[in-house]
């Protein structure tokens, strides 16, 4: 079988992966406010390269940056819509399955406005994967 050089591939992962320590610590110390958003951006991005260079290490044709720079893989995009604003406030979510129960608090939100979009969501992050990527191909 020949490898294809072009998506769609056999294989791809999509998605959040494990975030490194160091970028643990680091939105911890930025929430804390002892940690510039420019400083946090930084870590980010060198986060970014690593698990972009593992994935390319391992064979895979495209890379994830692993949802590295957001919070909650849906909360930081809603976040991002005009009209809607974070809130103290959180939610408690309560989960019943086979192996038992769990309560998980989830952060809220106010929508205080028509909810609109006028910025691209995520665009910065998916150029630097863009462009850190060697493997990538762009149709």
């Amino acid at each position: 079988m020949t490898r294809r050089t072009t998506p769609p591939f056999r294989a791809d992962h999509v998605g959040s992966l494990l975030r490194p320590q160091a970028l643990l610590a680091a939105r911890a110390q930025h929430a804390s406010g002892e940690l510039s958003a420019e400083a946090l951006t930084a870590v980010e991005d060198a986060s970014v390269r690593d698990v972009v260079r593992m994935q390319e290490d391992v064979g895979l044709q495209t890379a994830t940056d692993g949802e590295f720079r957001r919070t909650s893989w849906h909360m930081d995009f809603i976040y991002q819509l005009g009209g809607v604003a974070k809130t103290d406030e959180k939610l408690m979510v309560h989960f019943r399955n086979a192996d038992g129960e769990l309560d998980f608090e989830s952060a809220a939100l106010k929508v205080h406005d028509r909810v609109t979009l006028t910025d691209t969501i995520f665009a910065d992050a998916f150029t630097f994967l863009r462009d850190t990527a060697s493997t990538v191909q762009t149709p």
